[in-house]
């Protein structure tokens, strides 16, 4: 079996060092996870870009067809129909969600571009894993371009509740696109409840059975749960370097306030960032005595940079800081250190061991890895994973510190019991949740999804 992925990014980029151009994987969980099954299969990778391995003489170790777009297919397709149509509504942002009709047209073109890549190359006994929300369309029009073969997809974002969902003009075309997948996949049972909601309602001819087998016409669609992970042994060996354990020790000697909390997002609306800083803002006002005794490290990865909205964050953000910084100053001590960058793996790896808890205050969230990370990286089974109720990994987690990430309350009471919680307590907590991650990685992900289709 080969296989043959499509995504919106490409699984390797070039970067440049000392004058020399190298290949490098690109980060992320998916790319991870897929790579040695790519490796493997010789498969393919379809997905946007104008990279040039050739030109720099470069290999990678399987092929990646690259579909280039034109600079009004990025404007419509990916900034219009993809971030500010379907992330906000998907996410629950109904506000932030601005419907132009020529996206639609351009999100069209762009996923039969994919659609007519994939034709072109596909073989008699290839598997189609499809993935995300750039693509739904591609599915149906695989079938209509006369490709037989397996067709998986998986949605790596929300599936919003019927009320959200209706708010689309194109919701049945969207909803007819996945039902020519043999298996579509979501992150959590609320996801998927949410989706055969949406398709028995707007697919009339649609019958469900089991709460999962979708018949629809000619064709037979599977719905499965299975969130997705990290490779937990990677994290955990990063953990235990030496580097590691040094750089965590010299950022605490650094810091040096008796708890270090961290929150670590992507600078993206539905993190709930600033949300997170007031709560922060909350517990210092209620309980003075911990002023000097506790920081925050918050790192904010910048995302979508030309994009409005994200410039806006951007500065709301940079201002929250200043303001609650200015507030509680004392003596050369500041309650939040704000880094606005991405950072490397084992550098990431130390901020997670440094910490005695890690606050992920998502509005909205697919799963959310960092989770996992943070998990995956605290060997000594201590730490406290504290997660917004209103992401996925929340469903598949029982953490004991759950937050409501929109009550500033909620977010103090949370900090206050990191301060005061028994050790014992934590590290029974933190114990099953290492084992649940250890258990449930990346790789078995890939595996369950492939032995579903």
């Amino acid at each position: 079996m080969r296989l043959i992925i499509a995504a919106n990014r490409a699984p390797y980029h070039i970067r440049k060092r000392d004058g020399q151009a190298k290949v490098e994987r690109s980060p992320g969980g998916l790319v991870t996870a897929l790579d040695p099954v790519m490796k493997k299969t010789k498969g393919i990778w379809v997905c946007s870009g104008t990279l040039q391995f050739e030109k720099h003489g470069l290999e990678t170790p399987y092929d990646i067809e690259q579909i280039k777009l034109t600079p009004k297919e990025n404007i419509h397709y990916y900034e219009g129909f993809c971030n500010r149509q379907i992330w906000p509504l998907f996410h629950y942002f109904l506000a932030k969600y601005k419907l132009e009709e020529r996206d639609w047209e351009f999100y069209k073109q762009v996923n039969q571009k994919f659609a007519n890549q994939i034709a072109e190359i596909v073989k008699k006994d290839d598997k189609i894993w499809i993935q995300d929300y750039h693509l739904m369309l591609v599915p149906q029009m695989l079938r209509e371009l006369g490709v037989k073969n397996k067709i998986g997809f998986f949605l790596h974002i929300p599936f919003p509740n019927i009320e959200n969902f209706r708010v689309i003009p194109r919701r049945k075309e969207i909803l007819e696109g996945l039902m020519h997948c043999d298996v579509v996949g979501f992150h959590t049972e609320s996801y998927k409840k949410h989706f055969l909601e949406c398709v028995e309602h707007y697919l009339n001819d649609a019958n469900i059975q089991d709460q999962s087998t979708i018949e629809y016409k000619d064709t037979k669609v599977k719905a499965i749960s299975l969130p997705i992970s990290i490779d937990f042994n990677m994290f955990d060996k990063t953990a235990r370097s030496s580097r590691v354990i040094e750089k965590a020790f010299e950022l605490r000697n650094t810091i040096n306030t008796k708890v270090i909390g961290l929150g670590v997002d992507r600078l993206d609306y539905t993190k709930g960032i600033v949300e997170k800083l007031e709560g922060i803002e909350f517990f210092l006002d209620n309980n003075p005595e911990y002023i000097g005794k506790f920081t925050f490290i918050q790192i904010a990865v910048p995302t979508r940079i030309n994009i409005l909205e994200y410039k806006k964050m951007k500065k709301e953000l940079d201002e929250t800081v200043g303001r609650i910084n200015g507030k509680f100053a004392r003596d050369g001590w500041n309650p939040i250190s704000y880094i606005y960058n991405s950072v490397n793996l084992k550098d990431l790896v130390a901020y997670y061991y440094c910490s005695d808890f890690i606050l992920i205050s998502a509005l909205r969230d697919g799963l959310n890895l960092v989770a996992k990370e943070y998990v995956a990286s605290r060997v000594n089974n201590d730490g406290m994973l504290i997660l917004s109720e209103f992401t996925g990994a929340a469903e598949e987690f029982n953490t004991g510190y759950s937050v409501n990430p929109y009550d500033v309350r909620s977010i103090s009471e949370s900090i206050y019991r990191a301060f005061n919680n028994n050790e014992e307590e934590k590290e029974k907590v933190m114990k099953k949740l290492r084992d649940q991650v250890r258990e449930n990685n990346i790789f078995k992900w890939v595996d369950d999804f492939l032995g579903e289709l």
